[in-house]
């Protein structure tokens, strides 16, 4: 008699669990979707409210020859661009990380078992394609680290399955979406470069990877060091080579130290003072 009541119990436990588990796949796919809009409105939102005072700021205070509607026209193309850019990068980006989440999960159901009646070529050809793909998608060292993807274990939408993952499609999105020339490209690669470095300095230090783990190299101490060092480097290269720094920079520094403020070059210093 208990056997019976809990016979249809069981199968309606069982109903259920198929409809959640697809409920619960249906979703994921959905999250993955909502977070590839996300990163288009952000990046967009966030690249307008970051470049339209910027080039606001700089258009007015540089281009003092421009006419005022020219100088509204530049402030448009700048901020454009920095938006456009930028939910470009996001969106692209999203996208990769949710391919790369299902390809690397497809990957090792898909063990090419089977294929008995398959000759010895087109076995070695595709094993060969799995494995490329596979150390595509999962990262060059992934059997030696043994990261293997628990099915069960979902990550959440936005984010990379693999750390490998957030390197590719980072770099696979700077290649299409920055990797062509302009002056916001340019300043954001340059931005990007000096925070890494920082970053990479930080992290070498959390590892305890010598020097940069040493107490002497604390942020108070030795950052006094790193200024000196930065500001020597540049005044020394505007003095002897000013044609390798940026044209923007060696403006503001010919401003500063040419005198141009006050219409005179440094051959006239004599006349100022």
């Amino acid at each position: 008699m208990n056997n019976n009541e809990t016979a249809p119990h069981l199968i309606d436990a069982a109903t259920n669990h198929d409809s959640l588990h697809t409920i619960s796949s249906t979703t994921s796919a959905w999250d993955e979707v909502a977070a590839i809009i996300s990163g288009l409105i952000g990046g967009g939102r966030y690249g307008l409210k970051i470049r339209i005072p910027h080039a606001f700021v700089m258009t007015f205070l540089f281009g003092n020859k421009l006419p005022f509607r020219r100088k509204l026209q530049v402030i448009a193309k700048l901020a454009a661009e920095h938006s456009i850019n930028l939910a470009s990068f996001a969106c692209l980006y999203k996208i990769l990380l949710a391919s790369m989440k299902v390809l690397s999960r497809l990957i090792p159901q898909n063990d090419g078992s089977g294929d008995g009646g398959a000759s010895v070529h087109s076995g070695i050809l595709r094993r060969l394609i799995k494995s490329v793909v596979s150390m595509v998608i999962n990262g060059p060292f992934s059997s030696s680290l043994k990261r293997t993807i628990n099915p069960s274990v979902s990550t959440p939408a936005g984010i990379p399955q693999h750390p490998y993952h957030a390197f590719l499609a980072g770099a696979v999105g700077g290649y299409i979406v920055w990797g062509r020339y302009s002056s916001v490209n340019y300043q954001l690669i340059l931005y990007l470069a000096s925070r890494i470095l920082v970053g990479c300095i930080k992290l070498a230090r959390e590892k305890g990877i010598r020097p940069f783990s040493s107490k002497k190299l604390k942020f108070a101490n030795s950052y006094p060091y790193g200024a000196a060092v930065i500001w020597g480097t540049v005044m020394m290269l505007f003095e002897e080579y000013p044609e390798v720094l940026h044209p923007s920079l060696r403006r503001s520094m010919d401003e500063i130290y040419r005198f141009a403020s006050f219409g005179y070059s440094s051959s006239s210093v004599s006349d100022v003072l």
